[in-house]
């Protein structure tokens, strides 16, 4: 795996911040023990998981209600059991944290334990804060770049690498966070050729960073989905035309990083490790945008 040579990164996965609305115990969601969330601990909330902040770590579980069936609670049980084999694949133990990617604890019965976040999503920060210096954003680039490329190392196509799933520390440090949509390739997989069931490859996963990449130098977001086709399939992901794309200034700092990442195959057998090669050979004024 790639690594810098800057510390390690302390990370969390809280995904989308979303008001709960008050609840009976029939509607108030459960823990893997039947004891009912307190709604104050919620963190983040998804169409079948949460997230609770206990005892200094972040608690991923599935969504259960007492009301739910047996068949409706293995559906959202069996979610987070998928992605406990995605992070079972990426760290080896439980100890030493994946440079760029969130630190998973533990994956105890049905939850994944992470270290908690304080900084919260990259998205909630650019969409409440000033646009960062050009030096805050190649190190973001630059973190990002090196937890894809360790992803990819590792065969597995992130797949919803959106600035939502994207985590920041107290120290202004970012980290790919949700690995929900993930897929796990076998280990022995030619990742330049790759696809998985949904269309997705480390070029589909390239071309999202590239659009990470362009809401943090621009401080637009753009909304972007590689799913959303008009009537077609929008379980299968594919390139977004050029014109969909959100049109690039040559004056912006990275707009050539950006354009590579949104062709396919654009950084070549090296994948995301090229983008750190071209970030270094950036050269921008100190105080310019």
């Amino acid at each position: 795996m790639y690594s810098s040579q800057k510390g390690l990164i302390n990370s969390t996965e809280p995904q989308l911040i979303i008001p709960l609305p008050n609840m009976d115990g029939a509607y108030c969601p459960i823990d893997d023990e039947g004891h009912y969330i307190q709604l104050h601990t919620i963190i983040a909330s998804g169409d079948a998981a949460l997230v609770v902040h206990r005892e200094g770590m972040a608690v991923k579980m599935a969504i259960v209600y007492k009301h739910y069936t047996l068949e409706e609670a293995e559906e959202n049980r069996s979610k987070i059991r998928r992605e406990q084999e995605v992070w079972r694949r990426i760290q080896s133990d439980f100890y030493t944290p994946v440079e760029g990617i969130v630190h998973c604890l533990d994956i105890p019965g049905d939850t994944i334990e992470m270290r908690y976040m304080p900084g919260g999503t990259l998205l909630k920060w650019l969409e409440h804060r000033a646009r960062p210096s050009i030096q805050l954003q190649k190190r973001w680039f630059r973190q990002l770049a090196i937890g894809l490329h360790n992803l990819h190392q590792c065969r597995v196509i992130h797949s919803d690498l959106l600035s939502r799933n994207i985590l920041m520390d107290g120290s202004l440090n970012v980290a790919i966070c949700d690995l929900g949509a993930s897929s796990v390739m076998p280990i022995d997989t030619v990742m330049l050729d790759a696809v998985d069931d949904y269309n997705c490859s480390i070029w589909t996963d390239i071309c999202q960073l590239g659009l990470v990449f362009n809401e943090i130098a621009t401080g637009r977001i753009t909304g972007i989905s590689l799913y959303n086709h008009g009537g077609s399939d929008n379980s299968v992901a594919s390139f977004p035309s050029w014109d969909m794309l959100p049109a690039l200034s040559k004056r912006l700092w990275a707009w050539d990083i950006i354009e590579t990442c949104w062709r396919e195959g654009g950084y070549g057998a090296a994948g995301a490790a090229e983008i750190l090669a071209k970030l270094d050979k950036v050269k921008v004024p100190c105080r310019s945008r």
